[in-house]
């Protein structure tokens, strides 16, 4: 990793940081639900698979995912949360369970105290640049046969929203996050008579709309929207670009999943 990556990988993580001072909230929105998780795994893998497995989560944020995979009795559970916000908002939210260790650390130079059965990260590495290294310190984390589940966004499909992604989040990234929050709020509501197309006209997105964004209420959808503002890098994968990652890591037998035909979902072996 050269000068200019390790630059970005850090400023990222101050970015997400200040993010969690302004959300992150565990409440019952469909944001925080465990449908919108089981939603990223399709058929690709079944959320009982967590059951008495050792299991970590690389980039848990404020405990989104982890929230979810305590309810379907994990051994034990690593959170690797590299930034102190984050890691506060866990202890907070689990500070009654007594199989949870939070890991002060990114996703490079995490060590878990025994081997895991199943490492999750999502919606993290596409926020990494250059991840091969994070996926192979993942594999090393692994036991043999462990698992790695994934969830990153998409490209296919997506041209038109990737093209105004990048025109706005080149002046966003740039901006306060008080500021990023009202473009956020305000686009919030210039999207929602498109939203309201998408119900009869197959627009680009579609699926995302109706499916996932338009199901979460309208702080959570506000967000969302600042979520895809405020980080200093991120990359919307095509499979094969996700696929070589995975395969350059050392990953075998991946399987993918189109999720709402503008998303990844991927799983892979630890061999």
């Amino acid at each position: 990793m050269n000068i200019s990556e390790n630059k970005v990988r850090k400023k990222t993580i101050e970015d997400f940081d200040n993010q969690w001072k302004l959300q992150g909230d565990l409440n019952e929105d469909y944001w925080a639900s465990d449908e919108i998780l089981i939603d990223q795994f399709s058929n690709i893998f079944a959320k009982n698979e967590v059951k008495n497995k050792v299991i970590a989560d690389v980039g848990a944020g404020t405990g989104r995912i982890i929230r979810t995979l305590f309810k379907y009795d994990p051994k034990f559970i690593f959170a690797i949360e590299p930034s102190p916000t984050g890691r506060a908002e866990i202890s907070k939210n689990f500070m009654n369970k007594k199989n949870l260790n939070i890991i002060a650390s990114d996703g490079l130079n995490f060590k878990t105290a025994e081997p895991c059965d199943i490492i999750f990260s999502l919606g993290v590495i596409h926020h990494i640049k250059n991840p091969t290294d994070v996926l192979k310190n993942i594999k090393s984390n692994l036991k043999s046969k462990g698992k790695v589940v994934l969830w990153v966004y998409g490209y296919e499909n997506n041209e038109l929203y990737i093209y105004v992604y990048k025109c706005l989040s080149f002046f966003t990234k740039k901006l306060p996050d008080g500021i990023v929050y009202k473009i956020a709020s305000l686009l919030n509501i210039i999207i929602q008579p498109y939203i309201f197309l998408c119900k009869y006209i197959n627009l680009p997105m579609k699926n995302y709309w109706l499916n996932v964004f338009n199901k979460c209420g309208m702080q959570k959808r506000r967000d969302m929207i600042f979520d895809q503002l405020n980080p200093a890098y991120a990359k919307f994968y095509k499979k094969n670009e996700i696929e070589k990652e995975l395969l350059d890591a050392g990953f075998t037998n991946l399987r993918f999943h189109h999720r709402h035909n503008y998303s990844w979902s991927i799983v892979g072996e630890n061999n």
